[in-house]
C-alpha cells in the first residue's frame, strides 16, 4: 500500500522545517514495502536527530573559522603596536662614598646609586663623593664640582676638583681622560688631580704620569709634577706624594674592606692613600703582617683614623711621620 507523501505547506509553522525536510527526503525513495508504524516513527526519528547534529556541526565549523582568523588579527596588530624596549645607557660606575655634609638636602645622592653615561653630577659646598668606575678605578668628586660622565673613561669637568685613581700598577692599559674648556688630562695608571675654576687648569700628579693637551700642545707631567694653565701660559711646579693638598681626596676614600683580609695589604692601601711609605722595623714584623688576618670595619674613617683603629686591636706598634707609616715591635 502506497502512502500520499506529499506535503502542504498550508499553516506550517517555522519550527517544522526540519520534519518537512526528513519527509521530502524519504519521498525521493519511492514506493516501498508497508513498515511497521512503531518502526517506521522509530526511523524516522533517528534520521530526523542525525539529520539536527550535522545541521550543528556545520554551523559550529562556519563559526569557528572566522572566530580563529579575528584571533589572528588581533594578535598581529597587537604585535604591530608593541614599542621596542627602550635602549638603557651604559653604566659607567657606582657611588661608593659620600662624605657627611652639615647641611641637610645638600647631596641628593645615595650610595649605590648608578651612574650612566650621560648623567651630570653637580656636589654641594660641603658634600664630596666617590665613584667606583669599571676596572676598579677611583674616582673623587671634590665639594662644589660639577661634571659630566660622558662615557665609561671620558668625563667633562665645568668646574671643581677631581681625584682619579687608577690602581698601584702604572702603564696597565687603563686611563681616563678628564676635559676642561682649558685643556684635557689623560693618565696611564696614576693618581692624579684636575681643577679648574675661572679658566685656569691645573694637574697634579701624585703617582705615575699625565699627558695634559691644550690649545698650545701636549705636556707630560710625573709624580711629584704639576702644570698650571692660564691665558696660554703653562707654569710647572712641584708637589710630595703626602703633602696636604691631597688631604681632600683622602677623606673621600671609599674605605678598605677588612673582612678577611690581611694586614699588610690594609697597611698597603693607607699608605697609597696618604701618599706616605710603609716601612717594617723588621723582616719578621713583615712577614708577621702578611699572615694576620683582619675582621670588622673601618667604613666612615679616614686612612690615618682606620690605621689607629686596626692596629690598636694587634701586638703591632707604629708610628705616622709626615713622610711614612712605621711598624714597630
Amino acid at each position: 500500500m502506497n502512502k500520499d507523501t506529499s506535503r502542504d505547506t498550508r499553516n506550517t509553522a517555522p519550527g517544522d522545517d526540519a520534519a518537512d525536510d526528513v519527509a521530502r527526503l524519504m519521498s525521493l525513495a519511492g514506493p516501498r514495502a508497508d513498515i511497521e508504524k512503531d518502526r517506521q516513527s522509530r526511523v524516522h526519528d533517528r534520521v530526523r536527530q542525525e539529520w539536527l547534529r550535522s545541521t550543528r556541526k556545520k554551523k559550529t565549523i562556519r563559526w569557528a573559522v572566522p572566530l580563529a582568523v579575528a584571533a589572528t588579527v588581533v594578535t598581529a596588530i597587537g604585535i604591530g603596536l608593541r614599542s621596542p624596549a627602550p635602549v638603557l645607557p651604559q653604566q659607567v660606575g657606582t657611588i661608593s662614598y659620600i662624605a657627611s655634609s652639615t647641611i641637610p638636602g645638600q647631596t641628593p645622592y645615595s650610595v649605590g646609586d648608578a651612574i650612566h653615561a650621560g648623567d651630570l653630577i653637580k656636589t654641594g659646598s660641603e658634600s664630596g663623593l666617590s665613584v667606583a668606575l669599571q676596572g676598579d678605578i677611583s674616582l673623587r668628586i671634590d665639594a662644589g664640582t660639577s661634571i659630566h660622565f660622558d662615557a665609561a673613561n671620558d668625563f667633562s669637568l665645568d668646574y671643581g676638583q677631581v681625584y682619579a685613581d687608577s690602581g698601584d700598577r702604572i702603564y696597565q692599559g687603563r686611563h681616563i681622560t678628564i676635559h676642561t674648556d682649558g685643556g684635557s688630562a689623560t693618565d696611564i695608571g696614576t693618581q692624579f688631580s684636575v681643577a679648574y675654576s675661572d679658566e685656569q687648569l691645573n694637574v697634579a700628579v701624585r703617582e705615575g704620569r699625565v699627558d695634559v693637551a691644550n690649545s698650545q700642545g701636549t705636556f707630560t707631567a710625573e709624580a711629584g709634577d704639576t702644570l698650571t694653565m692660564a691665558g696660554g701660559d703653562v707654569v710647572a711646579g712641584k708637589v710630595s706624594p703626602y703633602d696636604a693638598s691631597w688631604g681632600w681626596a683622602s677623606a673621600l676614600s671609599p674605605g678598605f674592606v677588612l673582612e678577611n683580609e690581611t694586614l699588610m695589604d690594609f697597611l698597603r692601601w693607607a699608605a697609597r692613600e696618604t701618599g706616605k711609605e710603609l716601612v717594617f722595623s723588621s723582616d719578621e714584623l713583615r712577614m708577621a703582617a702578611m699572615g694576620t688576618r683582619l675582621f670588622g670595619s673601618v667604613e666612615g674613617f679616614t686612612p690615618i683614623e682606620a690605621i689607629e683603629s686596626v692596629l690598636s686591636t694587634t701586638r703591632f706598634q707604629y708610628r705616622v711621620d709626615p713622610q711614612s707609616i712605621t711598624i714597630l715591635n
